[in-house]
């Protein structure tokens, strides 16, 4: 079995690199939205009632071929990680190969919108975050996807606390330090994230509407290069999952998290704990198909990333990445999905987010 990655750049050749099979949302809102609960009625459940698994026609042997699997960042980021993570073991359970596709671009509308076009056979799986599913539509008015109509969902993988790292030499000591420097300091510092509209956007937004801060905000194409300008000395602070390593190896100081306490970094405080009640926000990750994919697709998806995330080889992996792991049902992955639509759409449209 084999799994194959492609990194698509838009209007590029897929290049494929073949390896063997040896290879906030905030704290409050998971606990709400994973709670197991009876299914409202589908008029007020808006983006959950599409997202529901509906059988369109049944496949005698699934899968059949090999699985795309789109991831719609860059290599690099927390996204991409996810997707190297599961890939494999994933792969030897459907008994088919599995293909990662990267298709990066346009805050992860590109990617996702690849997803929702493919064949609804449920050879095709998309892995988004609440930065492609829920904040895309509203902060792009003209995204080409309607997460409530055009995708089902399968199963959540995983969610996070959101890192806030800065160089080893700045000279907040605690983000209670760097609080104190920020409001003394209106418009000095420059905090990174991996784009307009990702969730270490809506992060800083949702920090400075909590805290009264007048942060810089400097929007990258990914988490990578925010991390490499952030190590350049380029920017002030970073606002991103994907500097774990750095921080473990000593190269970043981690002043924060911005949900839960992590267990890769147990002495690193919530922001919540740090000089801002109350804060709490994260993230999570979960797989779609293209509407009208086959319930025992569904299924079967949810069933093997169910029996994944018991493994613990799977789970330290994650916990390593900074990932805590996340099993739902398809059900209750939809009905995450449209608490975090109605939650998120407050910060968007308060701070004007865009993609631009």
């Amino acid at each position: 079995m084999c799994v194959l990655f492609r990194h698509i750049h838009h209007g590029d050749t897929p290049m494929k690199f073949v390896t063997g099979p040896s290879l906030c949302v905030s704290e409050g809102f998971t606990e709400v939205a994973f709670k197991r609960r009876t299914l409202l009625g589908a008029a007020s459940l808006g983006v959950t009632a599409a997202l529901l698994p509906v059988a369109v026609r049944s496949e005698s042997a699934y899968p059949s071929k090999a699985v795309t699997l789109i991831v719609p960042n860059p290599p690099g980021g927390n996204t991409d990680i996810l997707a190297r993570i599961f890939s494999v073991p994933l792969a030897k359970a459907l008994g088919q190969p599995v293909v990662v596709e990267n298709r990066a671009g346009a805050g992860g509308v590109i990617g996702m919108t690849a997803a929702a076009r493919a064949p609804a056979d449920g050879h095709t799986l998309g892995l988004g975050n609440l930065s492609d599913l829920v904040v895309s539509r509203y902060a792009q008015p003209n995204v080409p996807y309607d997460p409530a109509k055009d995708f089902v969902s399968v199963a959540t993988l995983a969610k996070v606390s959101i890192v806030v790292t800065c160089l080893p030499s700045f000279p907040a000591k605690s983000f209670q330090e760097f609080l104190a420097m920020a409001k003394a300091n209106p418009g000095k510092y420059k905090c990174g994230t991996a784009g307009n509209g990702t969730m270490g956007h809506l992060c800083l937004e949702a920090l400075q509407a909590a805290a009264g801060l007048d942060i810089v905000h400097v929007p990258y194409r990914g988490g990578a290069p925010a991390l490499n300008d952030l190590l350049g000395g380029h920017i002030d602070l970073l606002i991103d999952g994907s500097a774990l390593s750095q921080v473990k190896a000593g190269k970043l100081k981690a002043l924060a998290v911005t949900a839960e306490r992590i267990p890769v970094l147990p002495n690193v405080p919530t922001i919540g704990e740090s000089g801002v009640p109350g804060f709490s926000f994260g993230n999570y990750w979960g797989l779609l198909m293209p509407a009208g994919s086959p319930a025992a697709a569904v299924n079967r998806v949810n069933a093997e990333i169910k029996r994944l995330l018991e493994q613990p080889e799977i789970r330290q992996q994650l916990e390593s990445a900074g990932f805590a792991p996340l099993a739902s049902t398809p059900v209750e992955y939809g009905q995450a999905l449209q608490k975090s639509y109605d939650q998120m759409g407050q910060i968007v449209k308060k701070a004007k987010i865009t993609f631009d």
